[in-house]
């Protein structure tokens, strides 16, 4: 008898996370007008629908998509893909990075003062989220016909 042992990653960026910037690149993708049925989307992508439904709600709410209602309607990237970043889109989605817990609020480290380590894990933090911030989705447009 086999067992299948479930390996639990610890990724840096969540399925959800990654999700969402595909489908951001993707709607980026879109000629001026056009917008994409959720369940086609998710096609597209390879994402499950219910996925893609509860990801595309969570970039209505901070209006980074729009949706057209009815049987012919979709969603379209409604904030403009030269000001979008990576990390709007990954905020958006719940991302929290703290590379050490050291640098999380309220924490207490008796090595506090004294302790290169800290000011190390603060300059990379801040190099990774400005970097994010620099990433616009216009530079990572999915095409359809390149999927």
């Amino acid at each position: 008898m086999f067992r299948v042992l479930r390996m639990r990653r610890n990724s840096f960026i969540s399925r959800e996370q990654d999700y969402a910037l595909r489908m951001t690149a993707f709607l980026a993708g879109l000629p001026k007008g056009e917008f994409i049925s959720v369940p086609k989307l998710a096609e597209k992508l390879f994402i499950s629908q219910k996925f893609a439904s509860r990801i595309i709600h969570k970039l209505k709410k901070t209006n980074i998509t729009d949706s057209i209602q009815g049987k012919y309607g979709g969603v379209f990237l409604k904030a403009d893909p030269k000001k979008l970043s990576m990390y709007d889109v990954l905020n958006t989605i719940g991302f929290k990075v703290k590379f050490n817990d050291c640098l999380k609020e309220n924490f207490v480290c008796e090595l506090m003062f004294g302790c290169k380590f800290h000011s190390f894990w603060i300059n990379e933090e801040k190099l990774l989220i400005d970097k994010l911030k620099s990433q616009k989705f216009s530079d990572y447009i999915l095409k359809e016909q390149n999927l």
